[in-house]
């Protein structure tokens, strides 16, 4: 089984971003757009929006139906918790804060390795 949060599940599928990036490599016109080609490409992207939000509701729904018949476990607080303190840059503030409040609670996350051990922590 394996133990996987939703925004992982969304990254594994390629839908991580709420919103699609169908126009970042569309956005540069030096001499600007006509009317119509303004039109053409709002209907393209509006096409391709649609389309994203199709893929990562689909996305959504498999992960809730696969955790409900018991495919995959959702990770908890604690396990989230430690794997932003044992694997995140030091430099990151959400990190630093994973970090203290692993202290706080008395987590070893630097050796932590067996994670079907811990104590679940509602």
């Amino acid at each position: 089984m394996q133990r996987l949060t939703l925004d992982e599940y969304l990254a594994f599928n390629g839908v991580f971003s709420p919103i699609s990036d169908y126009t970042l490599d569309k956005c540069r016109f030096p001499h600007g757009l006509s009317e119509r080609q303004k039109k053409a490409l709002e209907r393209d992207v509006l096409k391709h929006a649609a389309e994203y939000q199709e893929k990562r509701n689909a996305a959504i729904k498999e992960y809730e139906r696969l955790v409900s018949i018991g495919e995959i476990e959702p990770k908890d607080r604690i396990q989230v918790l430690i794997e932003r303190a044992k694997y995140g840059h030091p430099d990151n503030m959400s990190t630093q804060a994973a970090r203290r409040v692993c202290k706080k609670r008395g987590i070893d996350w630097e050796n932590y390795t067996d994670w079907n051990s811990y104590i679940k922590v509602s």
